[in-house]
């Protein structure tokens, strides 16, 4: 896990450079009062605080999420030129964007939200970078793809980071090395991990130290280092003996290791970390602005973003507040953290899951008047006689029953957990007595059940494993899709849900997070409403 979170901290580094040149920082994404909006370098808002999230924007369009926890697109004015209706997105990047929507796989789309095309078999997909678009398939392989969708670097490689000065870094047999754009190596793989290629070099790792290879897979800097980054404006930030400094493309220290912490230099400044306190450090080696704020990041034009006091704002390039600290966050690009494994902005993932089997087999419970042969006449006694059910049923209290059969209705996919709610109590407790030398005391209770008493709805809980994990979206959509063929009606749909009523016939209701598929089946329609409403989910009839 750790080696493919580097990974992906790598890939994120080398997309946010690709699009850098992409990146607007006239509108700048600051968090107040849980919401997120754009405010101009006058920190002045221009788009209300109102996104779960937003990025920077990058091809004149913006990556936000609405209270729905939905991707869209929009323009600078706040205005969706992209509905928000995607579960996944990236930021655009040379002109394209990938897109995932619920159950659905990485899907191309230009700025107007046009379809290019459709990656059914990607399991994850990186922004475009250089022309070609990472992508990992069904089996764990990196492969690359064009802007026409075609299959330019057929999937082969362990593990593999975006092209970035004409070289991509693949790894093969647990060794990383860099090809082309025609697929070809042109370093071996050899090393045990690597950086992108960045001003003509790359860093690589022998097992124990860091150095610099040329384009030519040539050492010019000896691996000699605890840590370094890739060469950005002539230097390279690089640890030794647990102290950060600069060296020059020759491998020689142009600014001592002396410090806690530091990035890398744009526009000829680094953040820099000295004990509990950061500034800013010029190429000399010397501070352009003094360590006193909390935590910095690189400037935004002429403005950079600070924190003190748990708050954010911005100051100019002499250290001067232009912006004063009242942001809870404020979105930091290029930002490095372990947490990328989770990051959506340079990637996706995909929602698809072929759930065909899965719905052929379970289906065949509905046979139009009885669903897995209950309907609304079936009774507790019923339900107790029922071969597949009936010698595992327990109470869980005096409104359901539930049972685990744990069967496999797929190899990835198994009924976990069935109940079956009601809407009357099933079950009075009784006081039993003993008697004894004449005298009477009570000795505990029983359950004397009512088996006339009928159920208003089944509720299945399915486990997924293999290619269905964390596939729930593709297959609550997989049910959804059966249910309005059969019912030639379409569902509702919510956050996380769809959900069908009917006065006549069964009601259907689909609940689904990452990891688990929740569907009941509804035998009346007012009770399993009531039901839905008083445990908070607000289903409206």
């Amino acid at each position: 896990m750790k080696n493919f979170i580097f990974c992906l901290l790598t890939i994120m580094v080398s997309l946010l450079f690709s699009c850098s040149n992409q990146q607007d920082f006239a509108l700048i994404p600051v968090q107040q009062a849980d919401k997120w909006g754009y405010i101009n370098p006058k920190g002045l808002f221009v788009v209300n605080p109102q996104f779960e999230d937003a990025d920077f924007f990058y091809d004149g369009l913006a990556r936000v999420e609405n209270s729905e926890g939905k991707t869209g697109y929009i323009n600078k004015s706040g205005k969706f030129e992209i509905a928000a209706i995607y579960k996944y997105g990236t930021a655009f990047c040379e002109g394209f964007a990938f897109v995932v929507s619920d159950g659905g796989p990485p899907t191309c789309i230009d700025k107007k939200g046009n379809v290019k095309f459709v990656l059914k078999e990607a399991e994850r997909v990186f922004a475009f970078s250089e022309g070609l678009a990472l992508f990992i398939n069904s089996d764990d392989k990196y492969g690359f793809v064009d802007k026409n969708g075609n299959v330019a670097i057929n999937p082969q490689f362990e593990e593999a980071i975006p092209f970035f000065e004409g070289f991509a870094a693949v790894k093969q047999n647990k060794k990383w090395g860099f090809i082309g754009k025609d697929g070809k190596l042109l370093i071996n793989p050899q090393f045990e991990r690597v950086l992108n290629f960045k001003e003509g070099k790359a860093a690589f790792y022998d097992g124990k130290k860091w150095g610099f290879i040329d384009t030519k897979g040539a050492y010019v800097i000896n691996p000699q280092y605890s840590d370094v980054f890739s060469f950005s404006e002539g230097l390279a930030r690089v640890e030794q003996g647990d102290k950060y400094g600069f060296i020059n493309t020759k491998g020689e220290f142009e600014i001592n290791p002396q410090f806690d912490d530091v990035l890398f230099f744009l526009n000829g400044l680094s953040p820099v970390k000295q004990g509990k306190t950061s500034g800013y450090l010029n190429k000399q080696g010397k501070y352009e602005i003094n360590p006193q704020f909390d935590d910095v990041w690189f400037f935004y034009g002429d403005i950079a973003p600070v924190e003190s006091a748990d708050k954010w704002g911005f100051i100019d390039k002499k250290g001067k507040y232009v912006i004063n600290p009242q942001f809870e966050s404020v979105k930091l690009y290029h930002k490095f953290l372990w947490s990328i494994a989770t990051n959506l902005f340079t990637n996706v993932k995909s929602d698809y899951y072929d759930a065909t089997s899965f719905i052929n087999i379970f289906f065949k419970k509905n046979t139009g008047s009885l669903f897995d042969g209950f309907n609304e006449s079936s009774t507790l006694n019923d339900l107790s006689n029922n071969s597949n059910y009936g010698d595992d049923l327990n109470a869980v209290d005096k409104y359901t029953v539930s049972c685990y059969p744990r069967t496999d209705i797929t190899k990835d996919i198994s009924l976990y957990k069935v109940s079956f709610h009601f809407d009357e109590a099933i079950y009075k407790e009784v006081a039993t007595y003993d008697y004894y030398w004449g005298y009477s005391y009570q000795s505990g209770t029983k359950k004397e059940y009512d088996f006339d008493a009928k159920p208003f709805a089944i509720k299945y809980e399915f486990d997924l494993s293999g290619k269905a994990y964390r596939k729930a979206g593709a297959v609550a959509n997989a049910i959804k899709t059966e249910i309005e063929q059969n019912q030639k009606l379409q569902m509702e749909s919510k956050k996380g849900k769809y959900y069908l009523f009917q006065d006549n016939g069964f009601s259907f209701v689909i609940e689904y997070t990452d990891y688990s598929v929740y569907f009941y089946v509804g035998f009346s329609k007012s009770e399993l409403q009531e039901f839905l409403n008083d445990s908070d989910w607000n289903y409206e009839e």
